[in-house]
């Protein structure tokens, strides 16, 4: 009878251990580091619009801590982004070079935090290169059906978008948009 509380003690240790998450059974925190990886991979190529906004609830928020720039709705950021109006604005240095790299990406349940650097790239042909740097430091916040519901970016810009931005808010407030960007419904 010695080896009864033995073998219940090992039941107990049994039930009360959980297997270690595997990958036809990833758990929440790797289900949200997959999908945060798939967006920057998205986000990399450059290519996608439609792929890229399907990341995202309608009813997101987006901020961009340097810029001051709070939007409240998907369509307010694709009014930001206009990646499906920019022509050919917007050229990479090479049709395979990323548009970004991600240095490192943690997740927890609901949550994921990507820090990287944006490549050089041409935008009205202007070359946009790393002289100042161009880090950045996105944060991600999924609901449920992991679809993004808010998105803080820490983007490093250079100097002139800088400049702008603190005349911006000088001049009309923090909480004002840029005159770049036309928030009207007209356009979306």
């Amino acid at each position: 009878m010695w080896y009864l509380p033995s073998f219940l003690f090992f039941i107990v240790m049994l039930t009360n251990c959980s297997p270690e998450p595997s990958e036809q059974n990833p758990d929440r925190a790797q289900l949200v580091q997959q999908q945060a990886q798939a967006f920057f991979d998205t986000y990399a190529e450059r290519s996608d619009w439609e792929k890229f906004c399907s990341f995202y609830r309608e009813d997101m928020q987006f901020h961009d801590v340097i810029l001051q720039l709070h939007l409240d709705s998907l369509w307010q950021l694709k009014r930001f982004y206009q990646w499906d109006s920019e022509g050919d604005q917007f050229q990479k240095l090479s049709p395979d070079q990323e548009h970004l790299a991600v240095e490192s990406l943690v997740a927890n349940d609901s949550v994921a935090v990507a820090r990287g650097r944006v490549n050089p790239f041409y935008y009205s042909g202007h070359l946009i290169d790393v002289e100042w740097g161009m880090d950045f430091t996105i944060w991600l916040h999924f609901d449920d059906s992991l679809r993004i519901t808010k998105q803080i970016d820490w983007m490093e810009y250079d100097p002139a978008v800088l400049e702008n931005m603190l005349k911006r808010v000088q001049e009309n407030g923090h909480e004002a948009i840029p005159n770049w960007l036309d928030l009207s419904q007209a356009g979306s």
